[in-house]
């Protein structure tokens, strides 16, 4: 039985950090902004009955949409370029086999990588963690640039990232 929090603090939104693999990709976390976490879903299913048009049952299978991370572009486009180049290796390394027994043959970067997202609390102590894993990269939103611009507002980009799945950790 669920037992109601003894923790009445509300979420902050801005009481988070993003950890991307700090060793091949050390600009992501830095220049991390915001996430979103994804929707998660179960289609039900109609199930014919007589004298009924559709009887509602629960679904079998959860779906997840893409893991989104907004990303403040430095003067250098050092994130941005990681990011890309993350996203060229993935679709020219090299595979040997196929299905889930497939291995690569150069393993210089990974084509998965975990993130993970800390939720801080109002002292900005951690006080939970989600974690999503097998993450890679599957778009990177158009970068606009124009000379018209009346006040600065620094350029960002948004990450879309699919995982194999995430969970909460204490």
């Amino acid at each position: 039985m669920a037992t109601l929090t003894a923790n009445k603090n509300y979420l902050q939104p801005s009481g988070f950090r993003v950890i991307i693999d700090r060793e091949n990709y050390p600009n992501l976390e830095f220049f991390a902004q915001s996430v979103n976490h994804p929707d998660v879903s179960i289609a039900g299913t109609n199930l014919p009955f007589r004298r009924i048009e559709n009887v509602n049952m629960p679904g079998d299978t959860i779906s997840f949409s893409e893991l989104t991370v907004s990303f403040i572009l430095d003067e250098d486009m050092k994130a941005y370029t990681e990011l890309y180049n993350w996203m060229e290796y993935t679709i020219n390394s090299d595979f040997v086999g196929q299905g889930p027994r497939s291995q690569r043959v150069s393993p210089e970067l990974p084509t998965q990588a975990d993130i993970s997202v800390s939720i801080l609390s109002s002292h900005n102590n951690q006080s939970t963690r989600i974690l999503y894993k097998g993450c890679n990269p599957t778009s990177i939103s158009g970068l606009q640039l124009s000379s018209v611009a009346s006040s600065v507002e620094y350029l960002t980009f948004d990450v879309s990232f699919q995982f194999t799945g995430f969970e909460f950790k204490g």
